[in-house]
């Protein structure tokens, strides 16, 4: 348990209770009030050294803040309210005016972000340059989200890995996370400990021999994509004419595909990105991410600990996707198979994991896709 503070005049001069909206004259005078008594409002003018109307002022908004009562007449004086009761009120009363608030939020961005069709070119592609900048970019994205995180991470990669707080945070506050990973980033020991954990916390991952960009989309709200052209594009990639019959969306994304994590000393323009807001191109980018995802396999994390596909099926799993994917229940499959309903249960919740499926209906359309019916 930490340790309490002492309270003392250093920290009172400081204001202990301005948070709450007290001012450091209300809180001076009801300081005064705790630690000498109750006082009329002469003895407080002399406590104070203010004038009398400051005074009365002062004690008057004492009074509206519940920190102090008056007597009644004759002998008229200020008597101080508890704290552990004051206080208590005055926090309450704060956090029921936050939250008013924040359910206005919605009508202030309706001001600030009118629909797509009435904003500015300028308005819907904002570039965000230097390294600082990018990656609070990249924060204000997620945080951004209020349903899903799509995130494509492509090489080439940092020397070292590291956690990313910001996707714990959303993750512990129901936010889904999809990322799709490169086969480069299983090579780094220490990128293979920093993605074990983000799976570990919730993170629905898959790997893909390429990744064409590095991108990350907030619902369908705002997405970061760097300026720099990737190691692909360089190297001349799409140079077959025959590419461009591909897939439209990513046909676009890949003209635009760029990575901000190169050498410095090799190209300043990898500390450049973009904020695109909703607009065509964000949902070129969405489904371009789409499309790499269902063509990635799923990654998950094994009892040891490690990153790696999901591995082969049992027989027990093909029959029981056969079993579910002819319409029997739980109860039923079970039956056929001869075993208890709690290992169908089970071994669905571990088919789920492996094919990145978040329902069972998703479930029998990744497992006709990863070739397990």
């Amino acid at each position: 348990m930490p340790q309490r503070r002492p309270l003392t005049d250093e920290r009172m001069d400081g204001g202990v209770l301005s948070a709450t909206g007290v001012t450091a004259e209300e809180e001076q005078a009801y300081v005064s009030l705790l630690r000498e008594g109750p006082a009329t409002l002469r003895t407080l003018v002399a406590r104070l050294g203010l004038g009398r109307p400051r005074a009365a002022q002062v004690v008057a908004e004492l009074q509206r803040k519940g920190l102090a009562h008056r007597t009644p007449a004759p002998h008229e004086a200020y008597v101080p309210v508890p704290p552990h009761v004051a206080v208590e009120q005055l926090i309450e009363r704060r956090q029921s005016e936050l939250a008013k608030v924040r359910d206005d939020v919605p009508l202030l961005a309706a001001l600030a972000r009118p629909e797509p069709t009435q904003r500015r070119t300028e308005e819907l592609i904002e570039i965000v340059q230097g390294r600082a900048a990018v990656q609070h970019a990249f924060a204000q994205v997620q945080r951004a989200a209020r349903s899903e995180v799509r995130v494509l991470d492509a090489p080439p990669y940092a020397a070292e890995g590291g956690i990313n707080e910001v996707e714990l945070s959303q993750l512990a506050a129901g936010v889904t996370y999809r990322g799709v990973y490169a086969e480069e980033a299983l090579a780094t020991p220490e990128l293979i400990r920093s993605i074990a954990q983000h799976l570990a916390a919730g993170e629905q991952a898959r790997l893909a021999a390429t990744v064409p960009t590095k991108l990350a989309v907030a619902d369908h709200a705002l997405a970061l994509l760097p300026l720099s052209l990737s190691p692909r594009s360089r190297d001349g990639a799409h140079d077959n004419p025959g590419d461009s019959l591909g897939d439209p969306a990513q046909n676009i994304a890949q003209d635009l595909a760029q990575d901000i994590a190169r050498d410095p000393a090799q190209d300043t323009a990898q500390d450049t990105a973009v904020l695109v807001h909703p607009c065509g191109l964000l949902e070129a980018l969405i489904a371009l991410f789409d499309s790499v995802w269902a063509a990635a396999s799923p990654l998950v994390v094994t009892a040891a600990g490690e990153v790696g596909a999901p591995g082969e099926l049992t027989e027990l799993d093909r029959s029981l996707l056969s079993l579910l994917a002819a319409g029997l229940t739980d109860e039923a499959a079970a039956v056929r198979l001869r075993v208890s309903r709690r290992t169908v249960v089970r071994r669905v919740q571990h088919l789920m994991i492996a094919a990145g499926a978040r329902s069972r209906l998703q479930l029998g359309w990744r497992a006709k896709e990863l070739g397990w019916l």
